[in-house]
């Protein structure tokens, strides 16, 4: 009995730090999605390119005004770029994010609330796959309903913090 409990110990202080990087990983991780919306607001083209690989793929699935499914395909580089003209002051906010890491694939899943001058947009769902790399956390892909009569009462609550500017 006695070599059971100390096998247990032993084994619970091993994996003490693997729980500790795994929070680390998941906080990083995150950093990462909250610093492209924080990039996207300051309509910041190279900032938001910087955290996808070069590699990346971006889904967007929306309905036109017939109903009908419209997927758009972009990488990083090019959604990137849909932020370059200012057309109002902007934030996304994905509220409730859920975060699992696989050691060096983190998976970042929840739903969100856009903002254009401190009024809803559009809700949906936004899905990211980070890597890490060399040099951190990079997004790698990510999929995205938008879903401008889909928002729950909840987010049709929310508010924005987004301070609107008199034209």
């Amino acid at each position: 009995m006695k070599k059971v409990l100390i096998l247990l110990a032993l084994t619970v202080c091993a994996a003490i730090p693997a729980f500790a990087q795994k929070a680390d990983d998941a906080k990083d991780s995150l950093a990462v999605v909250n610093k492209m919306f924080d990039e996207m607001a300051n309509h910041n083209p190279a900032a938001i390119a910087a955290v996808y690989t070069t590699e990346s793929q971006l889904v967007a699935l929306m309905k036109n005004k017939e109903g009908k499914s419209v997927t758009k395909v972009f990488t990083g580089e090019a959604f990137s770029k849909n932020f370059a003209e200012k057309r109002g002051e902007i934030k996304e906010e994905m509220y409730a994010p859920e975060v699992k890491v696989y050691g060096d694939l983190s998976v970042i899943q929840g739903r969100y609330v856009f903002f254009v001058n401190g009024k809803i947009s559009h809700c949906g769902v936004n899905a990211f796959h980070l890597v890490r790399t060399d040099a951190g956390w990079k997004i790698a892909n990510a999929s995205s309903t938008m879903e401008p009569q889909g928002c729950t009462e909840q987010e049709k609550a929310m508010k924005t913090a987004v301070v609107v500017k008199p034209q």
